[in-house]
């Protein structure tokens, strides 16, 4: 590694390090507060416009490459910017100003490699040019300039499933990385903008929302990705209308689980249940966000799952020990606490048994110990609300249909999932479920398989990524119907 990631990393423009034009701002560690941990770049709008022209400049050049040609490209890329000996070094800073724990960052880092090798399979089949048998023809062209935005809790793994496909399919990236963890992802984009065409891959920064206003706002972008909340979502989709450009929106979700009265409440089951609640302290679109199970067996799940948050340890990201880290701001912090304290008055059993290992240094860190909530009331928020935070409502229902009926009560539809060994009872069930991806015996992150689109139905956004469909989503299709001979005499 040639350069500390938190040591300034700067903006990519045309293939150059830039330092940004507004005075850096600063980054500090979610599970110590106080400890500032880089001083990121900010970028004034002039340096969005340059980022966007930058783009713009390379995309004839970029899109006439052919398929094969920008695969490599982007492969050898992702390889570079992370050597299988550099994934732990870049995951310490990771996990300093993320808050996640350093396994799961260390994961996420040896993620980049792996991602644009997935995608170049999915390029393959999903761009090559159909052919009809009678003669009809549709190939697949890019949008031109795409803006990513990306999200704090995977920002490395998103930033991958965005400019993976976007450049396979032959567009130009400008990336916009979270502000509140930007570093990691500006040291890696410039490792692969260093291997790629200047203005291919560009990056800009920034505290607040300026500069993502500044960046979808741009006349020069020709579409939008984001992965983030609803309110960003409904103001790229504003910005979009204005010059009625695309945008794929992935905003979220309020997942729900349902085990069926032939799942007994097993320490293995509960297992399972715990981890894709609790995964990065909660902070996934995709975990598991509302659990129902059969009344009758309501306290053994309970006190099952109660086993799993009891072996949990929340404390600082780096300390060997600790299994949870802190969620990522005070407003975050305030608002899990504010859910708790709403469910307990609406008489909810909040079981929150787990360990917190905290130190001096550590005081003032965004800490919460996972929770189980038995029997909250199903119009509170922890139930209706997304609440990316590490607490899990536990809900009784006495027929599965009424399961059902509650899991679809929701503005969301992200992901839902049904627990059982009956194959019918799991298809009829999947088939009720009002969400873009519905999981058996699994849910979240480990049961995703990246062949398949994901997307969200309702307020959980629009279009897919992954799979043919999400990397047929950077691409407009031109469809030619078979010729016909000309009318009259044939020509000479």
């Amino acid at each position: 590694m040639s350069v500390d990631p938190l040591d300034v990393p700067g903006l990519v423009i045309r293939g150059e390090v830039v330092a940004g034009d507004e005075p850096p701002y600063r980054v500090v560690d979610p599970g110590r507060p106080t400890e500032v941990v880089t001083h990121a770049p900010a970028a004034s709008a002039a340096q969005v416009d340059a980022a966007v022209a930058a783009a713009t400049a390379a995309g004839p050049g970029w899109s006439g490459l052919s398929l094969e040609e920008r695969i490599a490209w982007v492969v050898a890329a992702a390889e570079v910017a992370v050597q299988p000996e550099e994934v732990e070094l870049l995951a310490r800073p990771l996990t300093r100003e993320n808050g996640k724990v350093l396994a799961e960052a260390e994961f996420e880092v040896a993620t980049v490699s792996a991602i644009a090798e997935t995608f170049a399979g999915l390029a393959r089949e999903a761009l090559m040019p159909v052919q009809l048998p009678d003669g009809g023809r549709v190939t697949f062209h890019p949008h031109g300039v795409v803006a990513a935005l990306l999200p704090f809790n995977w920002p490395l793994s998103v930033c991958m499933t965005k400019i993976a496909p976007a450049l396979m399919a032959g567009n130009t990236v400008v990336v916009k990385p979270p502000p509140t963890c930007p570093a990691v992802v500006l040291y890696v984009a410039r490792q692969m903008a260093e291997v790629l065409p200047p203005g291919v891959l560009n990056t800009v920064s920034g505290p607040g929302t300026d500069v993502a206003e500044a960046l979808v706002t741009q006349p020069g972008v020709a579409m939008t990705t984001l992965t983030g909340g609803g309110q960003a979502g409904r103001a790229i989709l504003r910005a979009s209308a204005d010059r009625l450009a695309p945008a794929l929106l992935e905003l979220g979700g309020n997942d729900a689980g349902i085990v069926a009265p032939d799942v007994e409440p097993t320490e293995d089951v509960a297992a399972d249940l715990f981890d894709a609640a609790m995964a990065s302290s909660g902070q996934v679109c995709t975990a598991l966000k509302r659990l129902y199970v059969p009344a009758r067996h309501l306290d053994q799940w309970v006190e099952a799952l109660a086993v799993c948050a009891a072996a949990t340890v929340t404390g600082h990201g780096l300390n060997p020990d600790v299994t949870h880290g802190p969620v990522h701001t005070a407003a975050a912090e305030a608002r899990a606490a504010t859910l708790l304290a709403e469910a307990m008055r609406s008489g909810a059993t909040v079981v929150q048994p787990g360990g917190l290992h905290t130190g001096p240094s550590e005081v003032g860190g965004h800490y919460v110990r996972p929770a189980v909530v038995a029997r909250p009331d199903p119009t509170s928020a922890l139930v209706t609300d997304e609440q990316f935070a590490p607490l899990l409502p536990v809900l009784g229902y006495r027929a599965i249909g009424d399961a059902v009926t509650a899991a679809n009560s929701t503005r969301f539809g992200l992901g839902a999932s049904v627990w059982t060994a009956d194959g019918e009872l799991a298809s009829a069930v999947a088939e009720q479920l009002r969400a873009g991806t519905v999981y058996r015996n699994a849910h979240g992150p480990g049961g995703l398989d990246p062949r398949l689109p994901f997307g969200g139905w309702g307020e959980s956004g629009l279009g897919v990524e992954f799979g043919v469909d999400g990397v047929r989503a950077y691409t407009r299709p031109r469809s030619r119907p078979r010729p016909r001979p000309l009318p009259g005499p044939a020509s000479r």
